[in-house]
């Protein structure tokens, strides 16, 4: 087993649960901004001070008290809001237990998690208002539906059907705190009381609740602040949902922790807007965003016809650095206005990133950390940071936790372990599957497999679940594959899978994303798309060794099934593959190189009994054609 052990750079603020941290970052900070946000994509930007903050969090929480749910366990679903935010921290600073959910899940799926969950109240946004009032009928526990803000149905009528209105009762407890009511500001907080249930992405019956304590996450959050440090009043922009733990430690906990002011990114589709007028310094991303930023910089740069000037610069501006001459943010001033001007650090996790774009947006003078960490760790456990920075990697363990590799091999690859106050509890009312994940030693079992590298930072090599093992007994990771498919910007995203094949060898295959917008902007024939998919295919496959290669593989331009976070759901997205092949009668080999989008409206299609043993990839390709034209 190889350890690896965490160093501490920065002197930490002691406090031992998260409301006593809270109130800190109030006292300290005060009438500083602590949000600022809109209702409607295109409203007035409003504000909230951390005096602010804390007056509403102080006066929900004891409203919440008031309606009897003292340790209650209280779901909260919707977009990121203000209003979810001051939910959440009134009831894991002195109410009860918080069950954030995913906003995405459909109706069937909520109701089953809140029956779970056996939740005595629900805060919600307007558009779960129906879906809510069913789940009263459905879920025995569930006795108070609390809306985020009124609908536009309910705006001008008195609403009569139970739900009642978070700023009614945010009022409320103002004045139960002006009539003297402290059952809130006096509650005790164990570090050691469970603070949130926290729902792993998959379905309903397969995803664990992960309970996480009050003491795992405010170690989280000084694990954090011994290894960076951003000066008070940096701007955040919450774009990551606030029901998963990356965003809701990092963007949320410390943010408040280090005084930021957190900006509430309208939704997707104005990350852009809202990094310019809000003039972001720091956001807490995905890969598949930071890829987005670097490919949308590259086609500008290319339609410029500046690719040669971009690149002298780099150097130019490489060779000075050494000598303490920082030019970046002037040379490359026009990229960085895109993205108003004032962004200078981003921080990855979710899943592996290209090093090539960290490099890049270095070069140029923005730092992209990444960072590595798992719901059940509250969640991160390693990254690169203010001193450590290795592109490719996910750095070192953080303050005070314990990172090992489960070989005795120096740098070999085997699982990763966890071991520190981050740990969590362990799974809701699942005593079995905690068992196998938490050793009789303490060490959680990841079951992501990594290395460490020459530099003693922790490198992700795949996941145990995902890992394809050969006839050879060699073993093979298709994230490794998915991050070199990166580099190809017509590619959206990929998926690299195993497959069985009569002779009871198993192969490497893939499935492609070509991106649609790419094509039309460059005025491309899905032929000419394909032709660019096959020679990509042909330099990933010269890149590695022979067993790893690619055999057969489909593009599709539908996205891939994902999670919240952008994470590929491979079971789902394999069994959807399979059920298309079930259903047509084909064989993967039989598709390589074609659109598997057309497989839809071609049923059946090329009988697997009419191909033969030695039949070719050309003739499979003529019979598709063929029966196209039927």
């Amino acid at each position: 087993m190889q350890i690896m052990t965490s160093e501490t750079y920065y002197k930490v603020r002691p406090f031992s649960n998260l409301r006593e941290m809270i109130q800190q970052s109030v006292a300290l900070y005060g009438n500083l901004p602590a949000f600022r946000f809109r209702d409607t994509p295109n409203g007035e930007i409003l504000h909230r001070t951390y005096r602010e903050l804390g007056a509403d969090v102080d006066a929900f929480g004891t409203a919440l008290m008031s309606l009897g749910l003292k340790d209650q366990k209280i779901a909260i679903i919707g977009d990121n809001s203000y209003r979810w935010c001051i939910s959440h921290l009134a009831v894991v600073n002195g109410v009860g237990i918080s069950v954030p959910l995913d906003k995405l899940l459909k109706k069937e799926e909520i109701v089953s998690l809140l029956e779970r969950a056996q939740v005595s109240a629900a805060i919600f946004d307007p558009s779960f208002a129906d879906i809510m009032k069913e789940a009263q009928d459905a879920v025995p526990s569930l006795k108070l539906l609390i809306q985020m803000k009124p609908g536009s149905k309910d705006a001008d009528k008195d609403d009569r059907s139970g739900i009642q209105y978070l700023d009614t009762l945010l009022g409320k407890g103002r004045v139960l705190l002006d009539e003297g009511d402290d059952s809130f500001l006096k509650r005790d907080i164990d570090p050691e009381q469970i603070a949130s249930l926290l729902f792993t992405s998959g379905t309903t019956s397969m995803s664990k609740g992960v309970l996480l304590r009050n003491r795992n996450i405010t170690e989280d959050i000084r694990s954090l602040a011994g290894v960076v440090r951003f000066p008070v009043g940096t701007r955040m922009l919450s774009i990551l949902p606030l029901h998963h733990t990356f965003e809701n430690t990092c963007g949320l906990f410390y943010g408040i922790y280090m005084g930021a002011c957190l900006c509430i990114c309208d939704g997707l589709r104005y990350i852009q807007k809202n990094m310019v007028e809000y003039k972001i310094n720091l956001l807490i991303g995905v890969p598949a965003l930071f890829e987005s930023f670097y490919n949308k910089v590259w086609d500008s740069i290319r339609k410029k016809g500046k690719e040669d000037t971009i690149k002298k610069v780099i150097r130019l501006t490489g060779k000075i650095r050494k000598v303490k001459i920082d030019l970046r943010r002037v040379l490359f001033k026009s990229i960085h206005k895109a993205f108003g001007g004032q962004f200078r650090i981003g921080i990855c996790g979710a899943a592996p990133i290209d090093p090539e774009i960290i490099r890049f947006f270095d070069q140029i003078g923005v730092r992209i950390i990444q960072g590595y960490g798992l719901t059940e760790t509250a969640p991160v456990v390693a990254g690169c940071n203010d001193k450590v920075f290795v592109p490719g990697t996910v750095g070192r363990p953080l303050s005070g936790i314990t990172i090992a590799i489960d070989t005795d091999i120096n740098g070999g690859e085997g699982e990763i372990l966890v071991k520190g106050p981050v740990v969590m509890q362990g799974y809701y009312q699942d005593d079995e599957a905690t068992n196998e994940v938490i050793d009789t030693d303490g060490w959680f079992h990841t079951g992501d497999v990594g290395r460490v590298d020459e530099h003693g930072c922790l490198v992700i090599t795949g996941r145990l679940k995902s890992m394809i093992v050969l006839k050879s007994g060699k073993k093979v990771f298709p994230e490794e594959i998915e991050q070199l498919v990166t580099r190809y910007s017509f590619i959206k995203e990929s998926l690299v899978f195993g497959d069985e094949v009569e002779e009871g060898d198993v192969v490497i295959n893939a499935k492609f994303v070509l991106d649609a917008e790419y094509m039309n902007r460059e005025g491309l024939s899905e032929e000419e798309m394909a032709s660019r998919l096959d020679q990509a295919v042909q330099e990933i496959n010269r890149e590695i060794p022979g067993y790893k290669g690619i055999r057969s593989y489909v593009y599709s331009f539908q996205e891939l099934i994902k999670t919240t976070t952008l994470k590929i759901k491979r079971p789902n997205e394999i069994k959807r593959i399979q059920e298309t092949l079930d259903r047509t009668k084909v064989r993967f080999r039989q598709l390589t190189g074609k659109n598997i989008d057309l497989l839809d409206s071609l049923c059946p299609i090329v009988p697997l009994e009419s191909l033969g043993e030695n039949d070719t990839k050309e003739s499979a390709e003529a019979d598709l054609s063929e029966t196209k034209q039927e």
